[in-house]
């Protein structure tokens, strides 16, 4: 394949988490959108207001031309949190004990970023954000690894949360 390809033309998608449940493959990308605000060193010019997850079952179709991401739509909106202030940024999922857990960073109504969680009982959502931000939490970029390998005894696996900025 030559030339530019985009899985999601005609939007501002970016810096997705993808993950393969079930067979298919998810990806989670922010959702960004013109905000008519000059860029700045803060992000203010980011206009994150929801997200959407898109699927395959067949990535090299996409890829090829041959067929479409499915759409599941908006899985979460700003509106939905009852903590939020403005912009979300870039989210990650995992699953856990058959829920899936939308992990997302979202400025409070200090303009402080703080990590939200959302659950839902698929991976294509809807996710029902958590009354509260995790407490104590802050920043952006989130990343949670699910690592099968036992941590302990227990033999459950072990979950890891990374976040940047």
């Amino acid at each position: 394949m030559t030339g530019k390809h985009y899985l999601v033309p005609n939007d501002y998608m970016a810096d997705p988490s993808v993950h393969v449940w079930n067979g298919r493959l998810y990806i989670y990308p922010s959702h960004d959108r013109e905000s008519g605000i000059a860029e700045n060193d803060n992000g203010d010019h980011f206009d994150m207001n929801d997200y959407h997850v898109f699927s395959t079952d067949d990535l090299e179709a996409v890829v090829r031309g041959e067929k479409q991401l499915e759409d599941h739509g908006v899985i979460l909106r700003v509106s939905d949190i009852p903590w939020a202030g403005r912009q979300l940024w870039d989210c990650d999922v995992q699953e856990k004990d058959g829920k899936y857990y939308l992990y997302f960073p979202l400025k409070d109504r200090n303009d402080i970023f703080r990590f939200g969680v959302a659950v839902s009982d698929t991976p294509e959502g809807p996710f029902i954000p958590q009354p509260d931000p995790i407490r104590g939490s802050y920043s952006i970029d989130v990343a949670v690894l699910k690592d099968d390998v036992p941590a302990d005894d227990n033999g459950k696996p072990a979950y890891y949360f990374y976040f940047g900025g």
